[in-house]
């Protein structure tokens, strides 16, 4: 399964001294173990609420994946910190599952083209085809 960011996202959006750190204080590079774990993380959950709606992977990911991706990712580095430092980093995650949870009940359309799409929308009926019906209003009138 590929993440829906890269670090070069996460230093892009965080800088390369906030990334350094939160994956080790002690260190002065970016542990980039601690950072694609996080990504992955990330994935999996993004993953968990689009499954019901569309075929994983997604061919072509939208942005806003990708920002979601990078918010939940430093939410997840941040809980191995301090419970004062990431404040702001929980609204952003908060933020990022509201939008998955609007994804996946269908208020919230990615942009996706159909093919990319689910044959049955979540939460809507099975389709399939079988026989005709042998029983009906008209053929039953009279009984």
């Amino acid at each position: 399964m590929a993440s829906y960011a890269t670090s070069a996202d996460m230093i892009a959006r965080f800088s390369e001294q906030q990334l350094k750190e939160v994956t080790d204080p002690d260190v002065e590079t970016i542990r980039t173990d601690a950072l694609a774990r996080a990504l992955e993380d990330a994935s999996d959950e993004i993953d968990g609420y689009l499954e019901g709606r569309y075929r994983l992977p997604l061919p072509n990911p939208p942005r806003s994946l990708r920002v979601i991706a990078c918010n939940i990712a430093m939410y997840r580095l941040l809980t191995l910190r301090q419970i004062d430092v990431m404040e702001d980093q929980r609204k952003r995650y908060e933020d990022a599952v509201k939008f998955l949870r609007g994804v996946a009940a269908g208020d919230i359309n990615l942009g996706l083209t159909p093919a990319d799409q689910t044959v049955t929308p979540a939460g809507g009926p099975a389709m399939r085809e079988g026989p005709a019906r042998t029983f009906s209003r008209d053929r039953l009138r009279g009984y």
